[in-house]
């Protein structure tokens, strides 16, 4: 296998002045590329290694989805199930028309909206809603997310895409189904079983001194400074954001991919999801209408599913990964990849915020020259 290619291309990361990062690829259920480049923090000091730590913002979309999907997959929760059966503030929703008046929604939010971000929430999160429901004593998931429900709708659930917090929602609607804070059900789910020590929403001292310094990429000339370790999703000590509210290890998170990958047994035996589980995950979920909405950056030839982006037209996309390729990146540069057809996982963490170049351009030539090395070109 020549790594040449892909080494040379991460190796020019701190040569650009950007920050560290990590790569990490399986195939089959065994890491088969690792490289780490560059620094975890601002004086370039302290190298990255497998004991640094990222807020992985978004990228927590497909931890949440999994889990989510397992109660789909035992039949505790339904996809065309009404998001009000189990939040009821959200029986009465309304939707703001563009003259700025307010008109009852007609059709009702659904679990698969959640999913598929199709519930016509957006992704504001200073809004009086919001703040009014984080100032409350022990303010909590469920709280805030219900109080969620105040919030104008852009359009009918399920008629077109608009990236939002329905993922925090779906976190919520999962602790109702479980009765457990859904820190905990991740933890008895996921984290325990796949051995995972270092994710989690709110981190102690120890590992806040393990983390990755982020620094905000300047889009015109490519700068870059140091900005707080700081995740602006953690709205209360008691808030878990499953839409992007997650910090990990890069292995610790590749367990839970390399596991998706290998159709859903993990390394130890541990059956996180069924095959047939996951393959409902590989499709495009989105109406024409929705799919239409859907495109972010250079992702031409995706749609997006139960689990993220979801790889649909290669001739489209450019991309040498499987239809039916799924996963997401984060708002600071995180990149995670789950193909279940060539049992390829990826992911690249790094700290990068408001990095454009990073989602449009680094995430798909980074995914391409992974399967480039791997197919022996």
């Amino acid at each position: 296998m020549n790594t040449s290619k892909l080494d040379r291309f991460l190796d020019e990361f701190p040569q650009r002045g950007l920050p560290g990062c990590d790569l990490s690829v399986s195939r089959n259920g065994q890491e088969v590329y690792r490289r780490m480049v560059g620094f975890s923090d601002a004086d370039r000091k302290r190298p990255v290694d497998r004991n640094t730590l990222y807020w992985i913002f978004s990228t927590s979309k497909v931890i949440t989805c999994t889990a989510a999907m397992r109660l789909v997959e035992e039949g505790r929760l339904n996809l065309d199930d009404k998001v009000s059966d189990y939040l009821p503030a959200f029986a009465h929703l309304n939707i703001r028309q563009r003259d700025g008046t307010l008109v009852p929604a007609t059709e009702p939010m659904r679990i698969i909206h959640l999913f598929t971000m199709t519930g016509g929430l957006d992704y504001s999160i200073n809004v009086p809603a919001i703040t009014e429901a984080c100032a409350l004593p022990g303010a909590d998931t469920l709280s805030i997310c219900s109080a969620m429900s105040k919030i104008p709708l852009h359009f009918e659930p399920g008629t077109h895409f608009r990236y939002s917090l329905c993922h925090d929602i779906l976190a919520a609607v999962v602790e109702v189904v479980t009765e457990m804070k859904f820190s905990a059900y991740l933890q008895e789910l996921i984290f325990t079983p796949l051995g995972m020590k270092d994710t989690g929403f709110h981190p102690t001292e120890t590992q806040l001194a393990r983390f990755a310094q982020p620094f905000d990429y300047n889009n015109a000339d490519g700068s870059v400074k140091p900005i707080p370790i700081f995740n602006y999703y953690c709205f209360t000590p008691n808030y878990d954001s499953g839409g992007a509210g997650l910090f990990t290890a890069v292995d610790d998170y590749m367990k839970v991919i390399t596991t998706l990958a290998c159709d859903g047994t993990a390394s130890n035996g541990y059956r996180l999801l069924k095959p047939e589980t996951i393959a409902e995950m590989e499709v495009n979920r989105l109406c024409p209408a929705a799919w239409k909405d859907f495109v972010v950056g250079r992702l031409y030839g995706y749609g997006w599913g139960l689990c993220g982006r979801v790889h649909v037209d290669p001739v489209r996309s450019l991309s040498r990964s499987s239809v039916g390729e799924f996963g997401w990146d984060g708002a600071q540069a995180a990149f995670s990849m789950v193909d279940r057809k060539t049992r390829t996982a990826i992911f690249f963490g790094t700290q990068i915020a408001n990095c454009n170049y990073a989602h449009n351009v680094l995430h798909p030539y980074l995914r391409n020259l992974v399967f480039e090395m791997l197919d022996g070109e």
